[in-house]
């Protein structure tokens, strides 16, 4: 048998060179007549477009998170062969495991395209994987008897239990992060500006935002408040989504210059909260939102910032209403 390096070139001149093993194309390139790449295979993996990233990573949990290194442990982590992008499997490759193999496609780390999984066992998982769980599969056992079968992602009421290995890969692949960026502005009189930035995890989502509110009264008193506030929101849905949430206000600022007297006050005595709702659309991880904000600020104990005299405005100032907000949101 052809193993170690060589070159094979057949009639018509197109040539496979480099690292052969057991007659196969482990390390090699194939080169048209003119000289071209046309296929490449790293560690018997075959490449599905000629300049994609080939390697080898693995797959380790530190710091209990799961993730891909390029260095690690062959007898102890998890090693996957072929295509990479951004550091990830992204492409044709095989997962190795401690309870069987997965050749076919992944995206952006996880099994999803067409594959076949096998256990230790020889029970094969063919077919259509998405993000790491059965999509249109077919199980079959060691004699080629269908066991389980799943269509679109449901298995048949018929069916056995899929394999407790491949519900274990899933699982740690199911949790995902992200982010997203929530504005809304008003640029009449008065202008109010919300704008918040939160980190999800699978359903829920935390958050920071800031408002701010300008307004010139009837009376020419010149209002400037300002405040921050936790966010705390749930999700529901996948292809379209809802998500509603609520802000807890912990601190902020205000000013109210007089327009009779040109008197500034002050505070910073702030205290409220926001419940916001948006609905949207998910394409390739990524959120397009719309939605409403609702806010109720009350702002209290304003003092004048005359140096010689201290005086406190009587009465408090609250912004009660309600806000149009849109948002990008990024699942990773």
């Amino acid at each position: 048998m052809m193993d170690g390096q060589g070159i094979f070139t057949n009639n018509s001149g197109i040539k496979t060179v480099g690292e052969f093993r057991k007659s196969k194309p482990w390390v090699v390139k194939k080169y048209d007549k003119s000289g071209i790449i046309e296929a490449e295979w790293f560690q018997g993996v075959k490449s599905k477009k000629v300049g994609n990233e080939l390697g080898l990573l693995y797959l380790k949990n530190v710091n209990s998170k799961f993730g891909w290194f390029e260095n690690g442990n062959a007898n102890k982590d998890w090693t996957y062969v072929g295509e990479i992008k951004n550091g990830k499997p992204n492409g044709n490759g095989v997962l190795r495991t401690t309870f069987g193999k997965y050749s076919g496609e992944f995206k952006n780390g996880m099994m999803d395209g067409k594959g076949t999984f096998t256990n230790n066992s020889g029970i094969k998982t063919v077919g259509e994987f998405r993000k790491s769980k059965p999509w249109n599969v077919k199980n079959y056992d060691k004699s080629g008897k269908i066991e389980p079968e799943w269509i679109k992602g449901v298995k048949s009421k018929k069916e056995k239990v899929p394999p407790p290995e491949l519900k274990e890969f899933s699982e740690k692949w199911t949790y995902k992060i992200g982010f997203r960026l929530i504005s809304g502005n008003t640029f009449a009189i008065p202008n109010t500006s919300n704008n918040s930035l939160s980190l999800s995890w699978e359903n829920y989502g935390l958050g920071f935002n800031q408002m701010s509110f300008n307004d010139i009264t009837s009376s020419n008193n010149v209002l400037e408040m300002e405040n921050s506030s936790i966010d705390l929101s749930y999700k529901i849905g996948e292809k379209w989504i809802l998500i509603a949430g609520t802000g807890y206000v912990y601190g902020g600022k205000g000013s109210i210059t007089s327009g009779s007297s040109a008197v500034n006050y002050e505070t910073e005595s702030v205290s409220g909260f926001g419940l916001f709702g948006l609905f949207g659309v998910v394409w390739e991880d990524i959120e397009g939102l719309i939605g409403l904000r609702y806010y109720n600020i009350n702002y209290t104990d304003f003092n004048s910032t005359n140096s010689s005299e201290v005086f406190s405005l009587g009465k408090p100032y609250s912004i009660v209403s309600a806000q149009l907000i849109f948002g990008l949101g990024y699942s990773f």
